[in-house]
């Protein structure tokens, strides 16, 4: 109570609404996401085409986001932040219409592609929420209340959709992410226009910094390789799952839930270690300890055996994504946070539309279960550079 008492009022407002966005916010996306795939496969006999198109439509929607960066840089931030959301996640509302794959595919690829194109805003509005040597924490609190509600979603998503057509819940899903969007829009903090506003940066200067910036480029191409090893695996899992495994919704709901629950533990943790420590000396753990899933897939021929893989990536996941989020408002000045986050979105988009469908195509190839291996490559690649470069050693634990 004494540490809630002892943060300024705008932050306790700030931390208030963004934990009932966080929350509601998990639900929906624990009762939609871990489901998308799988639906896909199992009930509409999707594709591996259609199935890698689904999991890059993030991306491409990333592909923008330097543009926003650039466009919404002499304005306040979160309007941009909130509409993209609200937009994205309204398709889901066509759900009715999801009679075939293709059109399945299509109103999810609208709905990800748009709601991403928030990222910058977000990245901008959340690091004026918060206080820098507090930030990682007051995040890793808002997060472990989104997994929590990402947790309860799975296994109520999961029962659900066994019984129910995904055609019916996931409209109603999505008037639950609609409803989180709008809590999020009371934050308070509208992150004021850049202070280099008046400057005459091109958008093609703003890409050049991933030269111009030693330790972000060397970050960038670690959690790009990290990233590709992620992403060749995105149409493998729901494949692998439902050809090999003969997974059901409910167990695919288990599996999102122990995600979860360690999720929560992970962001408890990571959120301290990237306050003390920065984003690389996280990065490296959490690229360590990822590596577990696609050894445990590899080997797995029975699907509690996936328990541990969901485990494991459920802890390092969230020290990815506090990473992430973070060295976007770590490096450079503080009103660059926008453009960085950008490119970030940007480097993601550069590996995310390429990645699904070279895993697809690899699963065709050779069958899904040698992919698992090849993604260790990346996971290793990304490790080395890290280790060669020095980054563990890069001034980047305290405030740019």
């Amino acid at each position: 109570m004494r540490s809630w008492s002892s943060l300024p009022k705008p932050v306790r407002r700030a931390l208030q609404w963004d934990s009932t966005a966080g929350t509601l916010g998990g639900l929906f996306s624990g009762a939609l996401f871990p489901f998308l795939g799988v639906i896909a496969r199992r009930d509409l006999a999707a594709s591996a085409f259609l199935i890698a198109l689904l999991n890059a439509s993030g991306s491409v929607g990333n592909l923008l986001n330097p543009v926003i960066a650039h466009g919404i840089r002499n304005k306040p931030k979160l309007r941009h932040a909130v509409w993209p959301l609200l937009a994205g996640r309204s398709f889901y509302l066509l759900m009715p219409l999801a009679v075939v794959a293709p059109i399945y595919v299509a109103i999810c690829f609208a709905a990800n592609a748009v709601s991403t194109l928030s990222a910058p805003a977000y990245a901008a509005v959340i690091r004026d929420a918060y206080p820098a040597n507090r930030r990682g924490l007051l995040m890793g609190l808002v997060r472990v209340l989104a997994v929590s509600g990402a947790m309860v979603g799975a296994l109520v998503g999961g029962a659900i959709l066994g019984r129910v057509s995904f055609r019916w819940v996931f409209p109603f899903v999505a008037v639950i992410g609609l409803v989180a969007t709008l809590a999020f829009a009371r934050i308070g903090v509208e992150a004021a226009p850049d202070q280099e506003s008046t400057d005459k940066r091109s958008l093609w200067e703003s890409y050049r910094v991933v030269r111009s910036d030693r330790a972000f480029g060397l970050y960038s191409t670690c959690f790009y390789l990290y990233g590709f090893g992620n992403l060749i695996l995105g149409p493998v899992i729901p494949i692998f799952q439902v050809d090999e495994l003969k997974i059901t919704p409910q167990w695919v709901g288990y599996l999102a839930m122990t995600a979860s629950a360690f999720g929560i533990l992970g962001y408890l943790f990571w959120g301290r270690i990237v306050d003390r420590h920065g984003p690389f000396r996280l990065m490296l753990c959490v690229v360590a300890l990822v590596t577990v899933m696609p050894v445990t897939y590899f080997f797995a021929h029975h699907v509690p055996v996936l328990l541990i893989a969901a485990a494991a990536t459920g802890f390092a996941y969230a020290g990815g994504d506090l990473g992430y989020i973070n060295a976007a408002m770590r490096f450079g000045p503080r009103e660059s946070a926008a453009s960085y986050a950008g490119m970030f979105a940007f480097f993601q988009a550069l590996r995310g539309i390429p990645g699904p469908f070279i895993g697809a195509g690899l699963s065709s190839l050779v069958g899904p279960r040698p992919v698992f291996l090849i993604s260790l490559v990346f996971y290793a690649a990304s490790i080395s550079i890290m280790l060669a470069r020095g980054g563990l050693r890069m001034k980047l634990g305290g405030e740019s």
